[in-house]
């Protein structure tokens, strides 16, 4: 890796860290580069903007989330089993990968529209939210549709589970991460085997 790709991947890392702690559309390039120990023209050198930064920084997340929540599904068995320990891992996410704070995505999507407003996110950075969350919905689809034909969720049709294991994430963001309710992981959980037939 070249010197100029080193310092990108040094940003990023600092930028994707300051993101789970103030959020996406907090993620300004004078505050990024003092905490990297650069001049501000110098972090510009390397995106330009702000909005390429965002967009350079979800890219970075997208990556930690997949090595993080999404990879090790592959070891977990298939059928519900697999949908509890995705769904677990997301919880646990952004922690499991080091960093400190909230899901900076879940909150990015929840982000006003428009970039004239207060915290909103630039267009393209949403649409590139929004093919992300497609995509890994399409993920969940998959397993809960597995586990429909391995016998489970006899009762439940697979976008409904998705649906509602999606709507479970969006309130333990609200519980945990803004109410800081210090059991929302144990109650989010607990509704997640409830949905899936776990006990």
């Amino acid at each position: 890796m070249r010197k100029g790709e080193l310092t990108e991947a040094r940003i990023l890392h600092v930028a994707a860290a300051m993101a789970c702690e103030h959020g996406l559309a907090n993620l300004h390039l004078q505050p990024l580069a003092t905490r990297v120990g650069m001049t501000k023209s110098g972090l510009y050198a390397h995106f330009g903007s702000k909005e390429a930064l965002q967009m350079a920084t979800v890219a970075a997340l997208a990556q930690r989330f997949l090595l993080t929540v999404v990879a090790p599904s592959k070891q977990d068995a298939a059928g519900c089993a697999r949908l509890m320990g995705i769904m677990m891992r997301w919880l646990e996410w952004p922690m499991n990968a080091g960093l400190k704070g909230s899901c900076p995505l879940l909150a990015a999507a929840l982000a006003p529209l428009g970039s004239e407003q207060a915290g909103a996110l630039p267009a393209h950075v949403r649409e590139r939210l929004s093919r992300l969350f497609k995509e890994f919905r399409s993920v969940l689809l998959t397993m809960a549709s597995s586990a429909v034909r391995l016998g489970e969720l006899q009762d439940l049709e697979p976008n409904v589970c998705v649906h509602t294991l999606i709507a479970l994430r969006f309130g333990h963001q609200l519980t945990g991460s803004f109410l800081q309710d210090p059991v929302a992981e144990a109650l989010t959980s607990a509704a997640c085997r409830h949905v899936l037939g776990m006990r």
